[in-house]
């Protein structure tokens, strides 16, 4: 047997080498291969992207879109914050709850809602035309910003209310003593005190743009706009001789944006971590006059309510007709589709593969993420601090690069060998763990700081040993908290595309790739259909959850989701 002495350091040097070989070496080989040609290694084909007009396309498209829906996040983010944390407005859980719909439906189904009422000859488009003004085109470059922009409402949304409720309300009592209005008060303290959040969250919605392949994929591929993420899929999926070290190479300028964002977002995490301890105060600050109040809260509750509805009712009662396009009545309603949705062996097999994976990598990532949030929590483990680095690395990557990566990882891990995983469950099985796996620590993290150590110690002086610790104390402390987080990991998994897009084989779709698949074939009815089902399962396991949380007191419910707004926001929006 071999002593501490020598096991400790072999079990370190076994760990390190898994984590740089499942974290660190895709990400390697990725930008190895954006350097490989046909005569070695060189800038070959940085130049040739370069001097290609399609490259500088979609950079421009990528920035303009990212830019512009970024703004809009951040205004209409920020002002719904500023409502919902100051004003003496009612239902601020039912308008929560309005304001988080783009968050819980994923971002291809929310597209194809719109895409499918904004048809040029639908019913809105003919009364815009009837006004004598030009009709909404969804697939266009403001098409895709608008709805981005709308999907990442929530992102700014989260990051300001959440410090918006940390301002010291005696900071805004002395600057009303000092003979400033309520509006120059706002101005001059709360504003300024909350900047790092709109900073952040608006850093956030820039990320999440830059990262989201869907909206792009749906209203972009068709009508000939690229941006860099669909620029990617198109040449990973071209299968020419240079494809992959293209795509390589556009995949290494993305990561490189998404990677600088991610650092600066950071920073001004850091900024703002001096009001972290400070109370949340949900007492109204700015008390409106009944009327005023009314009208407000209204106004709000009826155009979220609009705009987050009308498209998937639209979509759901388009599910039902025969024929796409058909007039909605009763003779040209069916069931059709969703029978066909049912009983298709493709569908069903891609409903079984997403439902397998969203389950091993949920149980995969409680383990190993709970694990690991312990050993450096309440161990100051210095190898679980690394391991949590490395798993954030991956996290920042965007979808499309991290799924390229994964291609040159696991074709041939180690030279002579080659597991044949591409094409295979078991690639996106190791992906979607890739990637979603700092999400659970980041719970757990939060779930076992929450933990008094004083009752592990009581166990231990009482004679038990870890194993009694983790029984009586740690797993039914933890089990709520974790699982809500396994839940984010569950439903992202189930609902992912990015990934898919690119490792799945025809064997194995999931269901975002399924959706997709009929989208772009043009098959719109099968799509919603789909999309329905998937939509009526997130917003009843939503619904019910949100249910339970009006039992709980509204400090509980939202510190919970600003413990959780950073890890969450930015990979569903990229889905």
């Amino acid at each position: 047997m071999l002593s501490s002495k020598i096991q400790r350091p072999i079990v370190r040097l076994v760990f390190y080498s898994l984590l740089c070989f499942i974290f660190v070496a895709p990400v390697l080989r990725l930008c190895v291969m954006s350097f490989h040609g046909a005569d070695g290694y060189s800038l070959a084909n940085f130049i040739t992207l370069f001097h290609d007009q399609r490259t500088w396309e979609a950079i421009k498209n990528t920035l303009i879109i990212s830019i512009a829906s970024t703004v809009m996040a951040a205004i209409v983010g920020s002002f719904l914050a500023f409502v919902s944390a100051y004003t003496n407005i009612r239902h601020k859980k039912l308008l929560e709850l309005l304001i988080l719909m783009p968050f819980i439906i994923p971002s291809y189904i929310v597209t194809l809602s719109w895409s499918g009422l904004l048809l040029k000859q639908g019913h809105i488009n003919r009364l815009v035309a009837s006004l004598g003004l030009a009709p909404l085109d969804l697939y266009s470059l403001t098409g895709i910003w608008v709805v981005l922009g709308f999907i990442n409402i929530p992102v700014v949304y989260l990051s300001v209310v959440h410090m918006l409720r940390k301002v010291p309300a005696e900071m805004e009592w002395a600057s009303r003593a000092c003979g400033f209005t309520i509006w120059q008060t706002i101005w001059r303290i709360d504003l300024r005190e909350v900047w790092p959040a709109i900073v952040s969250g608006s850093l956030l919605a820039f990320l999440a743009a830059i990262d989201n392949f869907a909206v792009p994929a749906f209203l972009g591929i068709s009508s000939g706009i690229p941006v860099l993420s669909t620029y990617i899929y198109e040449k990973t999926i071209s299968f020419g001789p240079d494809a992959f070290p293209m795509a390589a190479a556009l995949s290494v300028l993305l990561s490189c944006i998404a990677i600088g964002g991610t650092l600066l977002e950071s920073c001004f995490v850091h900024t703002r971590s001096a009001m972290e301890s400070i109370k949340e105060d949900f007492q109204p600050r700015i008390i409106l006059s009944n009327g005023r109040r009314k009208i407000l809260e209204w106004i709000l509750i009826a155009v979220l309510g609009i705009l987050d509805f009308v498209p998937l009712f639209d979509m759901i009662l388009n599910a039902f007709l025969k024929n796409y396009g058909l007039a909605v009545t009763y003779s040209n309603l069916s069931l059709r589709n969703f029978s066909f949705v049912f009983t298709n062996t493709g569908v069903l097999t891609a409903v079984r593969n997403s439902l397998i994976l969203a389950l091993i990598t949920c149980l995969v990532c409680i383990v190993i993420g709970t694990v690991l949030a312990f050993r450096q929590v309440r161990c100051h483990s210095l190898a679980a601090s690394v391991a949590e680095k490395c798993a954030a690395l991956t996290y920042a990557l965007p979808g499309i690069a991290l799924a390229l990566a994964m291609i040159f990882q696991w074709t041939e891990p180690l030279p002579g060998v080659r597991p044949q995983l591409y094409g295979t469950i078991y690639i996106l099985l190791i992906a979607y763990i890739t990637r979603y796996l700092i999400l659970q620590i980041k719970s757990s993290k939060t779930a076992l700081s929450a933990i008094n150590p004083e009752l592990e110690d009581a166990v231990r002086a009482s004679g038990g040993s870890m194993l009694a610790v983790w029984r009586y104390v740690l797993m039914p402390l933890l089990l709520r908290p974790v699982l809500s987080g396994s839940f984010l990991i569950f439903g992202l998994s189930l609902t992912e595309l990015t990934l898919s897009s690119i490792l799945a084989s025809a064997g194995t779709k999931t269901i975002g790739l399924t959706i997709f698949s009929f989208q772009q074939a043009g098959d719109y009815s099968l799509s919603a259909a789909m999309s329905t089902v998937v939509v009526l399962l997130l917003l009843g396991g939503y619904m019910l959850a949100w249910v339970t949380s009006l039992k709980k007191k509204e400090k509980k419910v939202y510190e919970f989701a600003s413990g959780t707004h950073k890890t969450e926001i930015r990979q569903h929006a990229s889905a």
